[in-house]
């Protein structure tokens, strides 16, 4: 089942927000904090997201997304922040994908964002399959002192 978040979803949230920061070899340490405030974001702003994959009612997968004007053309976009789900329930959750997509069209964004992880992320296929095309690739530097 996908769904919105609903705030007693917030502390599984929050856990597997943790494992994908983790996944995602950020080179800044997590914040669970900060997680909070876009969980709380993502259920009462209605150009924010969050959606939960339950597949058995418990929280398995995690989508956060923005609806905004993008920085440089007048239109607007949804971007995702986060994507997550539990590597043992995998195989379902594509579909999160189109609830995304969904909610995007009817937040009148006219282009849907989504991000891999690394250089060459298993998510482009799935992502390719969907429609995506390739548009960037980011890059990420500690600056010292």
């Amino acid at each position: 089942m996908i769904r919105p978040a609903i705030a007693s979803d917030k502390a599984r949230v929050l856990a597997m927000a943790k494992e994908f920061h983790a996944e995602a070899q950020s080179p800044f340490p997590f914040s669970g904090p900060m997680v909070s405030m876009l969980f709380d974001a993502g259920i009462s702003d209605p150009d924010r997201l969050t959606l939960v994959y339950a597949p058995d009612g418990r929280p398995e997968g995690v989508l956060a997304a923005v609806a905004a004007p993008h920085q440089l053309a007048p239109v607007k976009i949804a971007t995702e922040l986060m994507w997550w789900v539990d590597p043992m329930h995998r195989g379902g959750a594509a579909a999160m994908l189109g609830h995304y997509e969904q909610w995007a069209r009817g937040r009148a964004c006219v282009f849907s964002h989504m991000v891999g992880l690394g250089s060459d992320p298993a998510t482009s296929l799935l992502y390719q399959r969907h429609g995506y095309q390739a548009a960037e690739r980011h890059f990420i530097k500690p600056l010292t002192a």
